[in-house]
Parts: structure tokens; C-alpha cells; sequence
């Protein structure tokens, strides 16, 4: 197939994606107004999830590239579909699709595939957070959460766990600073003290 002829196929699913996008929205809408209305829902919740996991990835985009950064494009992609987070299939799926080479993830197989993107995708907490429902997401689009530091070692949570509180964040990010000035200034008191008695 030419070139031409590619890109004119990748336009129009990108378009269909759009209006089937725009299509769920409005059928969401009816529903919220059968609601208020106290009418029976005119659609179902599988009418309401676009196909295909609700984006287009063309066909090896991700070839040669790395998986973080595929795996942010992909939510990128959904998240200007109206979609936003997603779980660890869609994004298999989405790699898989876009020619990503999962061989360098697992050689195993899609279920040591899948468990070594979410790993990746757990280390990587600077760009990635595991929400409660499983999904994963840019942290970037959540901006009320912290990392939560682990109170045994002063380190990072390994879960993608998250505090909505950003002071209490603040203060556990500067309690160890603040305890090694003090922990300095006692030792200076303790050495001066020592030497007025000597």
C-alpha cells in the first residue's frame, strides 16, 4: 500500500474516533436526563465504552521507542479521547498494536508481558501512578497527590501509593532535614558543654 493511502486510512479512523467519541457522549447525556428524569436508562454500559479501547494507535509508532514513553503517548491519546487512565490490558494491547517489541519485556508470554509493564510502570513513579480501581494514569493529571514516604526508611512507597494532603507531604519531605540540623546543633551544644566543664 502507498504511503499516501496509509496515511489517508489512519486520517479517517482517527475521524471515526471522534464521532464515536462524540456518539458516547451525547448517549451519557440521554442517560443523565432519563435519570433526572426518573425514565429507564435508555442505554447500556457496554453502548457507552468506545470499541477497540477507545483510541487509535497506528501501526508501528512504537517500534524501536521506549516503553515509557509509548505507555505516556498512549494515555496522552486517551486522555484527549475522553477516556484518561487505563488498565494493564488496554495498554498491552495498545503496545502490542503499535509494534511495541514486548519480547524485551517477558519472553513468556502476555501474562509475564503484562506483569513486567506494570512493573516498569510502578518504578517509574515520576511519570506513573496505579489509581485504587487498578488503572494506571499520569501523575501529571492528578495534582493534589504526593508520594506518600515510607515512615521505616524516609523512601518512596513502592505501591504508587498517594496522599491527597500536600502539607502533611511537605512536612515528611522536610522532617529529615530538619532532623539532621538538629541532630547537628546538639552535637555542637554537647561538645561545647563538654568543653566549659573541662
Amino acid at each position: 500500500m502507498s504511503d499516501h493511502l496509509t496515511k489517508t486510512i489512519e486520517d479517517l479512523r482517527l475521524k471515526l474516533q471522534e464521532h464515536e467519541t462524540a456518539a458516547i457522549e451525547t448517549k451519557r447525556l440521554i442517560n443523565q436526563l432519563c435519570a433526572y428524569a426518573k425514565l429507564p436508562l435508555q442505554f447500556q454500559d457496554a453502548e457507552l465504552q468506545p470499541s477497540g479501547g477507545g483510541v487509535a494507535v497506528k501501526r508501528n509508532s512504537f517500534f524501536g521507542r521506549p516503553l515509557t514513553t509509548c505507555v505516556r503517548e498512549f494515555l496522552e491519546m486517551r486522555k484527549r479521547a475522553g477516556l484518561g487512565a487505563a488498565n494493564i490490558d488496554e495498554i498491552h494491547s495498545a503496545l502490542q498494536e503499535g509494534g511495541y517489541d514486548l519480547g524485551t519485556v517477558s519472553a513468556k508470554g502476555e501474562t509475564e508481558q503484562k506483569r513486567g509493564v506494570a512493573i516498569s510502570l510502578a518504578k517509574n513513579t515520576v511519570a506513573f501512578v496505579r489509581l485504587p480501581t487498578g488503572d494506571w494514569g499520569l501523575l501529571e493529571w492528578y495534582p493534589n497527590i504526593k508520594r506518600r514516604k515510607n515512615a521505616d526508611n524516609g523512601s518512596k512507597g513502592s505501591g504508587g501509593e498517594a496522599e491527597a494532603n500536600g502539607e502533611e507531604a511537605a512536612l515528611a519531605t522536610e522532617a529529615p532535614v530538619a532532623t539532621a540540623d538538629l541532630a547537628l546543633s546538639t552535637e555542637a551544644g554537647v561538645e561545647a558543654k563538654g568543653a566549659a566543664e573541662k
